[in-house]
């Protein structure tokens, strides 16, 4: 069973709680402040920092160190979106 589940464009967490949502290439947290942005591979926070990259089928985090793979990170949110989207959305608030 996965604790966390997908509606539209809005990320809850297993109490049914909005914990994330996201408006085009940017990720919001439950309290409407973006946290991150998605630019191709690349996910970076609010200040413009690189926290995140995808190659291939791993995560990397910003130290260039693989913490995941993708299936890991989608399998993770049920009724997810696809590709950056949910693996952002896993980075920023699942892993």
């Amino acid at each position: 069973m996965n604790m966390y589940k997908m509606q539209g464009l809005v990320l809850f967490d297993s109490h049914n709680r909005r914990i994330a949502i996201t408006r085009g290439e940017d990720i919001y947290d439950g309290n409407n402040r973006r946290i991150a942005t998605i630019r191709g591979n690349f996910l970076f926070d609010s200040d413009n920092r690189k926290m995140m990259t995808v190659r291939g089928a791993h995560i990397y985090d910003a130290a260039n160190k693989r913490v995941a793979s993708l299936l890991d990170a989608q399998k993770s949110i049920e009724g997810g979106l696809a590709g950056m989207h949910a693996v952002a959305l896993w980075y920023c608030f699942i892993r």
